[in-house]
């Protein structure tokens, strides 16, 4: 028994080397405000290898992992080295929107309409909204059932101008800028295409809005 336990000293203990690995993927995560769960995966407990006399050193496999999974290498630097590979898994939690009672298509979001709850970043791949802000007034494109992540693929393009509206039309070309009186003729986005009538000529031109009061045609 007792030469047993000696020579398990001479071993290294492979909960330390996990907990290297969880150490060095805490200090490498970005968690963009999120609460994050990281977890070494298991080891075989027959790994037998040298007790390092020094830290253990750690560094990942690949620059290219992702923010959900990561193999680290564990290394021993010292007189005689070795290396463990491990793999880790990182789950980051963060607070969204999310459907406090089924949303019909096309019926604008209200505020009343919400609930924010803790979800796994790596689940939302549609995105998602962590303010209300950003989501009340606009509508789903689809039925959404109460308790889903509300992402912006769910929702239409919020309309900044409405049909009618006075805007000004600004054409640009070479640095050299016109501003002239135009009126809506259609609902639109930012970033959205949309009909416009140019109050000066009469004519009917196609512009790109800019923003509530803006609308940008080629020259």
């Amino acid at each position: 028994m007792l030469a047993g336990a000696v020579a398990a000293a001479d071993f290294h203990p492979l909960a330390d080397i996990r907990r290297a690995a969880t150490e060095f993927a805490s200090h490498k995560i970005v968690a963009n405000g999120a609460d994050s769960a990281i977890e070494a995966g298991h080891l075989d407990p027959r790994l037998r290898l040298k007790r390092c006399a020094q830290p253990l050193a750690a560094e990942p496999l690949s620059r290219r992992n992702n923010t959900s999974n990561m193999t680290v290498m564990v290394k021993c630097e010292g007189a005689k080295p070795w290396t463990v590979y491990v793999p880790v898994t990182i789950k980051s939690y963060i607070t969204v929107a999310v459907a406090k009672r089924p949303l019909a298509r096309g019926i604008p979001v209200t505020a009343d309409d919400l609930s924010f709850e803790q979800r796994e970043i790596s689940r939302l791949t549609g995105g998602y909204f962590t303010h209300g802000d950003r989501l009340l007034g606009r509508a789903p494109k689809r039925s959404l059932p109460r308790g889903s992540v509300v992402s912006p693929r769910d929702l239409d393009i919020q309309k900044v101008i409405r049909k009618g509206t006075r805007i000004s039309i600004v054409a640009e070309s070479n640095g050299i800028s016109v501003r002239m009186p135009g009126k809506a003729l259609q609902d639109a986005g930012a970033g959205e295409q949309i009909q416009v009538e140019n109050l000066s000529s009469k004519r009917t031109v196609i512009g790109t809005v800019l923003d509530p009061d803006t609308v940008r045609v080629a020259m």
